[in-house]
């Protein structure tokens, strides 16, 4: 009897013991499956378009150094925040033009707050600038930049020769065709496209997009991902054509590159609404995106725009330190270098009472103050040389002024503004031109437009141009007197015309064929060097104590612009 109670008690402990393993194991499942039912996320900081070390607006926006500050309020720990960057930093820039994108290499590395070691929460991808270099002898400079890099590129449609590509671990490492992380739990696939616009000798660009997003898509998904992240260089509206052919099978979200204001545009895709972001050039603005996804697989993408500038972040003072000495060595190796006194590219040459515009999207798009006063000193620049007849017209290619930023009023004006304008010579050629040829011009200059470097800045000449349409009408003369003319086909006009678009030895010469040296007026022994009368006229004022104040002369009336001046109302 006693045994059989014995074995009874032992029995029930059994039982209470397995029943509480069992509680257990229920609680701890319940736990697990509630954990894994609950909302995750992460956070996306996303830049594009930095062509500056030090910021823009004398210092006081953007900047490498306020975007590491940025990076650092929103991370915890940097494990939740993704950082990535849609191209176009290697060039152009005063500093690029000496040291072939080093420097921002340099200060992209310093961004996670470390001297050394990979940046495992860092993309950047190709924008068209990374190939200003194109010649096939640069390949192997793009791939020491690559090679230099702590953090990933992406090249989905960007296919490298063997001269821009390198077998070492670390360039394998920095460059991938798409890419799997895992950040906060969630497995987020990226891919990139970059836009066809500039090829380099060195690399092949596939520029069937479609294609390349379905592919990458389909990859990442079948490895995992739970989120893909497209990584853009593109026209946003190129971004937004893509979003809607992919539909459902799209990717959740575009951050893109290429235009340098920030916007965004969100394009119904069967359930999903997914957006393409971009942010404003040199970090005056950076997006800040929230990824969530629900329980049931669903993501959420929300996204608001940081505004980078001195009163609303500081700057990382490593980092600040880090863009000063780059600064001081830049000055230092151009004075020795070009055998000026100490100082020289800081050296106060001139003033401005007015915003110069010159940001690459504004002066490849439309007439701006400094181009047209740039296109006004290639006519005067011939009013002390002795010419049959008077020059009529100037026309530059805006390419060749490369500054892409705004010089705000009451600036004091530098060498280094001016190296920024002028990153390669220009001289100027005097021709003979019909006006047939010039109507042709005109036609290639509004060609695609959409921020290339062949639009034209101008004087001396006047059209309306319907962007909507894409054509111009009413091109005329207009003297110094303001008288206006209308151009016939016969007519024959003396054009001053930047050395790379006139002359056909040039290669392409920006597309524009129809102009060449068969007319060529010959006025000296050398041609004029513009860079050298830009800064000679402004010194010339400042020596007078006076500061120059170019107004917008409204000889190119653009249609979306109805309000600013219009010579030919």
């Amino acid at each position: 009897m006693a045994q059989k109670s014995w074995l009874k008690l032992t029995l029930l402990a059994t039982a209470l013991t397995l029943g509480a393993c069992s509680t257990l194991t229920e609680t701890i499942n319940s736990s697990q499956n509630k954990q894994q039912q609950q909302k995750r996320e992460f956070t996306i900081l996303a830049v594009n378009d930095i062509y500056n070390i030090e910021g823009t607006d004398a210092g006081k926006s953007g900047g490498m150094a306020r975007l590491r500050t940025l990076r650092q309020q929103l991370s915890t720990g940097d494990e939740n925040v993704l950082l990535l960057h849609a191209g176009d930093f290697l060039f152009p820039s005063s500093m690029s033009s000496q040291y072939k994108g080093a420097q921002m290499i340099d200060l992209m590395n310093q961004l996670d707050g470390r001297e050394s070691g990979f940046d495992e929460r860092f993309y950047v991808t190709f924008g068209n600038h990374e190939f200003d270099k194109s010649a096939k002898k640069y390949g192997p400079m793009l791939a020491k930049r690559i090679e230099e890099s702590d953090f990933y590129w992406l090249g989905t449609n960007v296919i490298l020769e063997k001269s821009a590509s390198n077998n070492s671990a670390g360039f394998s490492k920095s460059l991938l065709s798409n890419a799997l992380t895992t950040i906060n739990g969630v497995k987020v696939g990226l891919f990139s496209i970059t836009t066809d616009m500039a090829i380099p000798e060195y690399a092949a660009i596939d520029n069937n997009y479609l294609a390349v997003a379905r592919k990458n898509i389909s990859s990442l998904k079948a490895q995992g991902a739970e989120v893909v992240v497209a990584l853009t260089h593109l026209r946003i509206s190129e971004d937004a054509e893509l979003l809607r052919q992919l539909g459902e099978d799209g990717p959740d979200v575009i951050f893109g590159g290429h235009e340098h204001n920030r916007q965004h545009i969100c394009v119904a895709a069967g359930k999903r609404t997914p957006c393409v972001i971009k942010a404003d050039a040199d970090i005056r603005s950076a997006t800040v995106a929230k990824v969530s996804i629900s329980p049931q697989g669903a993501v959420d993408v929300s996204h608001r725009y940081s505004i980078v500038e001195e009163s609303t972040i500081a700057s990382d003072k490593a980092v600040a330190e880090r863009t000063r000495q780059w600064i001081k060595r830049y000055e230092q190796e151009y004075c020795d270098k070009h055998r000026q006194e100490p100082g020289c590219l800081l050296k106060v040459i001139g003033k401005t009472d007015v915003d110069l515009i010159a940001e690459e999207l504004e002066i490849r798009r439309y007439e701006t103050n400094l181009g047209a006063a740039i296109a006004d000193t290639m006519i005067s620049a011939f009013d002390d040389i002795k010419l049959d007849r008077k020059v009529q017209i100037a026309l530059i290619n805006s390419g060749s002024l490369r500054l892409n930023q705004n010089i705000p009023a009451g600036s004091e004006l530098n060498n280094w503004y001016i190296n920024g304008i002028f990153q390669y010579p220009v001289s100027i050629r005097l021709i003979e031109m019909t006006g047939k040829q010039l109507r042709q011009t005109i036609a290639h200059s509004i060609e695609d437009w959409t921020g290339n470097g062949w639009w034209l800045q101008s004087a001396g000449l006047a059209f309306r141009h319907n962007v909507k349409e894409g054509s111009f009408s009413e091109l005329s003369l207009v003297d110094q007197g303001g008288n206006i003319t209308p151009v016939r086909d016969d007519d024959v006009i003396v054009a001053a015309v930047s050395d790379y678009i006139a002359d056909p030895g040039n290669g392409d010469q920006d597309g524009y064929t129809m102009l060449n040296l068969d007319k060529e007026i010959v006025y000296g022994e050398a041609l004029i060097d513009l860079k050298a009368r830009v800064t000679d006229t402004i010194k010339a004022k400042w020596a007078k104590g006076e500061a120059i104040s170019p107004m917008l002369p409204g000889r190119v009336c653009s249609s979306d612009r109805a309000t600013l001046p219009c010579v030919l109302n």
